[in-house]
């Protein structure tokens, strides 16, 4: 009966054994699989700059160049230059120019397609070379000269051409007419007048 009883106690104990080793094993086995995840992927790239939308390229491109004197936007020119309120028609802008009775340096300024497109600039009586080089001023850096021509003693033209304004305006051509506004002579200038006009060749100017 002893030894039956010793017998019966070494299996239990082996199978004791066993159960627990089984058990510690396959705790073991899975906490190995919970930490097995899945290969981690590449990191996901910031996302990229949307592309402007159709409305937001318009608007960029209506935008144009930074202008400030023929061809500016509404805005660029109002920037740029002080309205003289005086005046109904509100297209007339300061200062007075220095000798003359209260007359503004910019008149009779008109915006086409957002853009200014023609005006009177009045300035101190000048000789025609001051005047020309007075005019360069109202222009962007580029603009180069077709041609200028003097037509008899009532007026002088100089014809220009700028990519910057073939940019902001879509015709990059000016034409600019010198003449006295008193005398009707060309010499000394008091007025030149800016617009927009095609004249590739001399043979093409408008009337003076």
């Amino acid at each position: 009966m002893c030894v039956n009883l010793f017998v019966l106690l070494r299996v239990y104990c082996s199978v004791k054994l066993l159960t627990v080793a089984g058990a510690v094993a396959a705790a073991l086995m899975l906490a190995g699989c919970a930490g097995a995840g899945p290969a981690a992927g590449p990191s996901a790239s910031p996302p990229s700059t949307p592309p402007a939308s159709p409305s937001q390229a318009v608007a960029e491109k209506a935008s144009g160049p930074a202008l400030a004197g023929f061809g500016a936007t509404a805005a660029q020119w109002n920037h740029a230059h002080r309205l003289d309120t005086s005046v109904p028609a509100g297209n007339a802008y300061l200062p007075h120019v220095d000798g003359s009775d209260n007359e503004d340096t910019w008149q009779l300024v008109t915006v086409s397609g957002g853009r200014v497109t023609s005006y009177t600039l009045n300035v101190v009586p000048a000789s025609l070379k001051l005047a020309e080089a007075r005019a360069r001023q109202e222009l962007p850096a580029d603009a180069r000269v077709l041609w200028t021509r003097t037509v008899g003693s009532t007026c002088a033209q100089e014809q220009f051409e700028s990519a910057t304004l073939t940019a902001a305006l879509g015709d990059g051509q000016v034409n600019v007419e010198f003449d006295n506004a008193v005398s009707g002579n060309v010499t000394p200038v008091t007025e030149e007048l800016f617009s927009t006009y095609d004249a590739p060749t001399v043979a093409q100017a408008p009337a003076c």
